[in-house]
């Protein structure tokens, strides 16, 4: 400590690596936004777990349809924990690129649009998801049992659905913070 004071008084200064100060700031933004989601997470949840439809000839619930109750579950335990890995990552790469051991680096606007969509599709999913129940669960209403293989198709559409957003904001926030942390363009 005693050395850093001599060279401050100096003049000598330190460089700063912008690029790990914004992984650092971003992975304190991930832990932030984690835990101001998850409130909404759990209440957007609870609602699609309470889901119901009465329809003029069938009743659908959350359960009616085909593995959908389970991932709906734990759907917030997901995000909690994609959250959190996604803030300690991006602050091991802010500290693994300050030490120089990334090699050069770059900012890139895309990048930060990928993190930022990552938390996109977990929103758009869960405000989606009950107009897609709605849906179904009228044309199920008033499917004929003479359309083979129909009705099986649709009551495991919810589940692929709420799978296909889940995936696209995980493999959004991962590609975000490995192109972000690798200090140029993916390649």
């Amino acid at each position: 400590m005693k050395n850093f004071f001599k060279k401050l008084a100096k003049g000598e200064r330190g460089a700063v690596n912008i690029a790990s100060t914004l992984l650092i700031g971003i992975s304190m933004i991930f832990l932030a936004v984690g835990f101001i989601m998850f409130p909404l997470i759990t209440a957007a949840t609870d609602d699609l777990l309470d889901y119901s439809y009465t329809g003029s000839t069938s009743n659908f619930t959350d359960a009616s349809f085909t593995g959908f109750t389970s991932v709906v579950g734990i759907t917030p335990l997901l995000v909690l924990l994609g959250f959190l890995s996604a803030s300690i990552f991006a602050m091991w790469m802010g500290v693994r690129v300050s030490k120089g051991a990334a090699g050069g680096t770059k900012l890139d606007m895309g990048t930060i649009v990928m993190l930022g969509l990552s938390m996109v599709f977990i929103a758009i999913g869960l405000i989606i998801m009950p107009v897609t129940l709605d849906s179904i669960s009228g044309v199920l209403d008033g499917v004929s049992a003479s359309y083979t293989g129909l009705e099986s198709i649709l009551l495991v559409t919810p589940l692929l659905v709420l799978i296909g957003f889940l995936g696209a904001a995980v493999l959004s926030g991962f590609f975000g913070i490995k192109r972000l942390g690798s200090g140029g363009p993916a390649d």
